[in-house]
Parts: structure tokens; C-alpha cells; sequence
């Protein structure tokens, strides 16, 4: 026979006896474990209110944050001093291109043009400038005697040295100036020589032999002329 079950408890269906199976339960542990959680966080939030100086941590960055690097301590680093800039290498200069012999035609048939007389048979532009001794042994190479080829090339005929007369000094009869120049062109300055025509004498009439070039010696000048020797201007750099 059934027996009303405990409250909320439903008794299961009769069988073919009659008989019903009615479970029993103990007392429900439910409201007794809620009451607990409640009273653990209730301490829990007491706890946490008597420590204001505690703070939560902060949270763990999202996955795929980018993360702010930790202040790292600055520490200072003594900076050598600068090099000095090096001075610039100085450059080569190119060594003067050597002096080409020349060959100077002494024929027409080697002459470029046929004339032994053109200038162009011997030098073409862009060739060094010809000395004066070149244009001179050319020209008399070429059978050429006049003009500049009437003039010893220079250095074969070196200047005289002798006594210079200035040029108010009254010169008396036998005597003259002699003028020269340089073989660049510088003038000297004037000595004195004995006339070609003249016979130097002495005061008993002997004749005073006189030296072959016939350049006035010290000993041999008119008298109010100081003897003082010239000096040949040196060549221009």
C-alpha cells in the first residue's frame, strides 16, 4: 500500500501488487552551501577593504598586444673626440712632356712644301716654338744668308766685355761706343772701343799696339773716364 511520500517527493507508479516506491531524502545541503559562499566573500571583501594599500595586478596583456618595453636605467657614454678632417692629398703634376729631336731638310726634295724658305718646312703648329739658333742654322742650312740668317745663332758669338762709357762722355778722335744685346734680346750696356781705322800713338809718336778685338783696356782709356767693366744682364728664367 502507497504511502503519501515527503513533501516535493513524488511517490512512483504502483506496480501490479499495488506497491509504490516512495525515495526517501535527507535534509537538502543547497541552502546551507549558498549561506557559506556568501559568508566566504563577504570576508574575502572585508579583507580587501582593510587593505587600501593593495592593489589589484594589473592584467595580463591581450594576446596579440603589443607590449610596453620596461624603462631600461640611462647610463652615459663618454664620446671620443671627432677625427680631424685629413687634408687633402696634394695632387701629381704631370712631368713637362720631353723634347722631340727635330730634323731640319736640308734639300727641297725633304722639304714639306718644296720651299726651303717656308717657315712651315721645318716647324708645324703645334710643334714647340723654334729658338733663334734653330731658325738661323735652318735658314743656312737652306742656303739662306740674309736677314736673321746674316747673324751668328746665338751663344757662338758671346758679348763683349769692356770698359763702360756713358753716353754724354765726350768721346775724343779714335774711340767709339760699342752697342750690343743679349742673345734674348737684353741690352748691355755700351763699352768702349777703339775706331777700326785707328792708330793709338804715344807722345813721342811710337805706335801703342791695341788689342785684337780692339776693346779699350783700363790702362788705355782717355783721361775724365773712370774705368769700371759692364756685366752681361743674365738670361730670364
Amino acid at each position: 500500500m502507497a504511502q503519501p511520500g515527503h513533501e516535493g517527493t513524488a511517490p512512483s507508479p504502483a506496480d501490479g501488487d499495488g506497491v509504490r516506491i516512495i525515495r526517501e531524502h535527507g535534509p537538502s545541503l543547497r541552502p546551507a552551501l549558498v549561506v557559506a559562499a556568501l559568508a566566504i566573500g563577504a570576508a574575502i571583501f572585508g579583507y580587501w577593504q582593510m587593505r587600501p594599500g593593495m592593489k589589484p595586478a594589473n592584467p595580463p596583456p591581450a594576446q596579440g598586444a603589443a607590449q610596453t618595453p620596461a624603462a631600461l636605467p640611462v647610463v652615459e657614454v663618454a664620446r671620443a673626440p671627432e677625427p680631424a678632417p685629413a687634408a687633402p692629398a696634394a695632387l701629381p703634376v704631370p712631368a713637362p712632356a720631353p723634347e722631340l729631336p727635330r730634323s731640319m731638310p736640308t734639300a727641297p726634295d725633304d722639304a714639306r712644301s718644296g720651299d726651303l724658305n717656308d717657315i712651315a718646312t721645318y716647324f708645324s703648329p703645334g710643334d714647340p716654338e723654334p729658338t733663334s739658333t734653330e731658325l738661323i742654322q735652318a735658314l743656312r742650312a737652306s742656303g739662306e744668308r740674309g736677314g736673321i740668317a746674316a747673324f751668328n745663332p746665338p751663344g757662338t758669338s758671346p758679348p763683349l766685355v769692356g770698359i763702360a762709357v756713358p753716353e754724354d762722355f765726350p768721346l775724343p778722335p779714335g774711340y767709339v761706343r760699342h752697342h750690343q744685346v743679349t742673345d734674348d734680346g737684353q741690352p748691355i750696356e755700351a763699352i768702349l772701343m777703339f775706331a777700326p781705322d785707328f792708330v793709338l800713338r804715344d807722345a813721342s809718336g811710337r805706335v801703342i799696339p791695341i788689342p785684337e778685338d780692339r776693346v779699350v783696356p783700363p790702362e788705355l782709356v782717355p783721361p775724365g773716364l773712370a774705368p769700371r767693366r759692364i756685366e752681361i744682364p743674365p738670361p730670364p728664367e
